[in-house]
């Protein structure tokens, strides 16, 4: 439900959440356990525990893993929007939708989907049948902006940045000066990462730092929610990787 919140309590409340991220030395506590089972127990001794709330080193794939995440992402980031005026709610709360391009890119291809993806709570609705099928049922969901994807007029990013431009209010000037700083930030990051070795852990690094600076830049403005939610991203994505290494390092070793 939304409600119209105040500026300065929501960006109160998310300067709480910025003050409980993992630095580089807690991430690298966490990551010394190779073992899934030992590294989820320190992870649900931190601050991202409702993060991995309810996993199973048993019963969780790499695809069951991604899968809840992206719903906790989504139900974040619902959560905070609502925090906000009621003017910014829909801006922030379109980027929930960000890890999730990817898969809707693979349902623009005519292939038949991937039975993981059957089973997401969001795609899986969208994934059977052909293109013309999946654009009818995208068109009743949430992510109807996003149908010219799905028909090759667009590119999935570009159809989700245009919405996106759609939805934001009218800004005072600091406000825009500092999104489109942000937004510049990652447009380099993009362009760095196209460019990069197979590691890229050190540009994510770079990219959280300018993040974090710009975050501080954009004090008083609704970009500090942008800047922090890019962060809860930039962690996930980390958090996703190690669990799917450990995953698929213990089936590994059940192999052998």
């Amino acid at each position: 439900m939304s409600t119209d919140g105040n500026l300065d309590y929501a960006l109160a409340r998310v300067l709480a959440r910025f003050g409980e991220r993992l630095d580089e030395a807690d991430w690298r506590r966490l990551e010394a356990n190779r073992d899934l089972g030992l590294y989820l127990a320190a992870v649900r001794s931190t601050a991202m525990a409702e993060w991995v709330g309810g996993f199973d080193t048993e019963q969780h794939d790499c695809h069951t893993f991604e899968a809840a995440l992206r719903a906790r992402w989504r139900g974040y980031v619902e959560a905070v929007a609502i925090w906000h005026p009621q003017e910014w709610q829909a801006w922030l709360a379109w980027l929930a939708w960000l890890p999730t391009l990817s898969l809707l890119a693979q349902l623009a291809r005519p292939d038949p989907a991937p039975i993981w993806m059957l089973a997401d709570t969001v795609y899986g609705r969208i994934a059977p049948g052909p293109p013309a099928e999946r654009v009818a049922v995208l068109s009743r969901t949430a992510l109807a902006p996003l149908a010219a994807a799905l028909t090759g007029r667009s590119s999935v990013g570009a159809a989700w940045s245009a919405h996106w431009q759609t939805l934001k209010p009218r800004a005072d000037a600091r406000t825009e000066q500092s999104l489109e700083l942000l937004l510049l930030a990652m447009r380099q990051h993009q362009q760095q990462l196209l460019h990069a070795a197979d590691n890229a852990d050190a540009l994510r690094g770079e990219l959280a730092n300018r993040l974090q600076n710009l975050l501080r830049l954009a004090a008083g403005t609704v970009i500090v929610t942008v800047c922090h939610l890019a962060l809860v991203a930039l962690d996930l994505e980390r958090l996703r990787g190690a669990l799917a290494f450990r995953r698929l390092f213990a089936d590994l070793s059940e192999v052998r």
